[in-house]
């Protein structure tokens, strides 16, 4: 059985520590008894890593990794990816909403041959402000990346070591790991869990979170999508608008031959500046270009595996060549 890393991150979460400790324990030995839990506190205040390291003392199944500040969920579960040792890595948040008694499931759904399962909170239990906006997310995102998943947000996720390996997070960029990882060329997919409401404390959502998922979903399409073809949005947007200035300017040049003044006309100073912006546009992408070229890697793609024979022909084995 391989062995498994389950990271937590937390901020403020002291009170729901315990019962959270105990549940992921009973999960897991119904699984595997190989197993660590890794909890990465994210600059908590209310006494959560004192928590922590009592749990630490008596159990050496568990590190704690306390960060100086509150530095944010991509941070927390970047440093929790850097200690982790298992084959199978699970993520799950620490206030109890989603319940360690589902992992088994996150389990049984990997190895029907996927490299990543996300949970699907179904049903949902948070409040309609928090719903709404996130459904209308969540079919945004599927929308315009094409990973057809109903809860990319959830923090309730197993992987299979190799995806972290090669997909590194940073700012918000945790609920966009599905993304980065179908980008990649693994297997993602989803299963359903049981979802419950707050336990303890009080939730750390806010409208701003929304957003600024918005532009990190922006990025990742930059970055999956035109990462190495720049030229590719920014020139077409910038030949579309310079197209537009110039059907601007020939239908005034066709009243400009018939006697018409067009020198005070708004519709003259708009198609000038849509042939200006538009050549920016395209300078953009040629500079992408040469930006994308300059920093490429050598191995931009994403290996699964490789066979080969462990016996080699003569023709392949090289003799080095004797002057007379």
């Amino acid at each position: 059985m391989k062995k498994v890393s389950v990271i937590i991150p937390l901020y403020n979460e002291k009170d729901s520590l315990p019962l959270l400790y105990e549940e992921l324990g009973q999960a897991l030995e119904s699984y595997t008894s190989d197993y660590e839990l890794i909890f990465v506190d994210d600059g908590s205040t209310d006494g959560s890593f004192q928590v922590l390291r009592d749990f630490q003392t008596r159990d050496a199944r568990i590190r704690v990794v306390r960060l100086r500040r509150n530095f944010g969920k991509s941070a927390a579960l970047s440093a929790g990816f850097r200690l982790a040792d298992g084959a199978v890595i699970v993520t799950i948040d620490a206030d109890l909403q989603d319940r360690p008694s589902e992992i088994p499931k996150l389990f049984r759904k990997l190895e029907e041959g996927f490299d990543l399962v996300s949970g699907w909170k179904k049903p949902r239990r948070d409040p309609l402000r928090k719903r709404i906006p996130s459904l209308i997310f969540n079919r945004v995102t599927a929308l315009l990346t094409g990973v057809p998943l109903h809860d990319i947000n959830c923090g309730f996720k197993i992987y299979r070591r190799e995806v972290i390996e090669e997909i590194k997070v940073y700012g918000e960029m945790y609920r966009y790991i599905p993304v980065l990882a179908s980008y990649r060329g693994f297997v993602v997919g989803e299963v359903p869990v049981e979802h419950g409401p707050r336990r303890f404390g009080k939730s750390k959502f806010g409208a701003t979170r929304f957003i600024g998922g918005f532009f990190d979903l922006m990025t990742v399409i930059m970055l999956t999508r035109y990462n190495k073809k720049p030229l590719h949005v920014f020139g077409v947007l910038g030949a579309s608008l310079f197209m537009s200035g110039l059907v601007i300017e020939a239908y005034l040049s066709i009243g400009w031959f018939f006697q018409r003044w067009i020198g005070d006309r708004p519709l003259f100073i708009l198609g000038v500046l849509l042939l200006v912006v538009g050549v920016q546009f395209i300078s953009f992408g040629l500079i992408g270009e040469m930006i994308a070229y300059s920093t490429r890697r050598d191995e931009d793609y994403s290996v699964r595996e490789t066979v080969e024979s462990d016996l080699r022909s003569a023709a392949e084995i090289r003799v080095p060549l004797v002057r007379r």
